[in-house]
């Protein structure tokens, strides 16, 4: 089948060639690897790791080939993958551009056939995102862009909302949560409306394109916001980290601590200060 053509790629004529070339590259190295996601969703074989996370063997088949691809063309950026081989060290990122990988994200939702779920890539330059893929399993759509270029799901342009999208803020959030925050948002909570998908780029997918009003996680990795960050903000969201920012990144390990970040609208990001009593 070929996808392509129900998924437009955002003007690049604002990217140098370096750019544009591992855009279009990426584009199609994703949505190559669509139907054996799909295949598989639901019934993929799969096991524990050694920090009690799941993994099946679609996270590892598409890491290894997606990766391959890319590598074919640029064989000197760096690979992160959320599947990379844990090392006694962080790796060192040392080229302009590194690729940061999230196979499954979801992995629980895919291995039992909870279709919030999908497959997450993004483009560093410098240790910063500037581009970003989502496909998206349970609307069979690619969610692509960045901050320069706008976003784009399937052949759509698409914008972050601007107004509440209810009656009340609603926004993506998953448990646990440190007590700390949990107690300061305790009565918020009993008022807004809470949606948690269980995959983060499913939520960063609901916010680039106005579903949602915002995103707040706490237990998230750079993995899961790699390519959601410019996303969001090529739809018009603002990003921000609740604490050391994830990037620019430096080094990488798949056993890098969390990043906890807001990202939505100006009224989420103002009543989110509010309750957690953020300058």
């Amino acid at each position: 089948m070929d996808r392509s053509q129900n998924n437009l790629i955002p003007d690049l004529s604002s990217a140098d060639a370096s750019l544009q070339d591992r855009i279009l590259l990426a584009h199609h190295a994703v949505l190559a690897q669509v139907d054996f996601f799909r295949a598989h969703f639901g019934n993929a074989k799969s096991k524990w790791k050694a920090d009690g996370t799941r993994v099946t063997e679609v996270d590892e088949t598409i890491s290894k080939d997606l990766f391959e691809v890319i590598a074919k063309d640029f064989p000197y950026d760096d690979f992160c993958s959320e599947e990379s081989i844990i090392t006694p060290q962080p790796i060192t990122l040392y080229s302009e551009f590194a690729w940061v990988l999230d196979p499954v994200d979801g992995t629980n939702n895919y291995a039992v056939g909870v279709p919030e779920c999908g497959i997450s890539l993004g483009l560093l330059r410098k240790g910063r995102p500037v581009y970003g893929f989502i496909y998206d399993y349970g609307r069979d759509n690619l969610l692509q862009g960045g901050k320069e270029f706008g976003s784009i799901e399937g052949c759509k342009s698409v914008q972050a909302a601007a107004g509440l999208v209810n009656e009340k803020l609603t926004f993506c959030m998953h448990f646990p949560i440190p007590r700390e925050q949990l107690d300061a948002l305790s009565e918020s909570l009993q008022v807004w409306r809470i949606r948690c998908p269980g995959s983060a780029a499913v939520g960063l997918s609901n916010v680039a394109t106005g579903r949602l009003d915002g995103c707040l996680e706490y237990r998230a990795k750079p993995w899961d916001c790699a390519a959601g960050y410019p996303i969001c903000e090529g739809a018009g969201a603002a990003f921000h980290f609740l604490g050391k920012p994830a990037f620019p990144m430096k080094y990488f390990t798949p056993s890098m601590p969390s990043c906890p970040f807001r990202v939505g609208s100006p009224i989420f990001h103002e009543s989110v200060c509010q309750a957690l009593d953020i300058n």
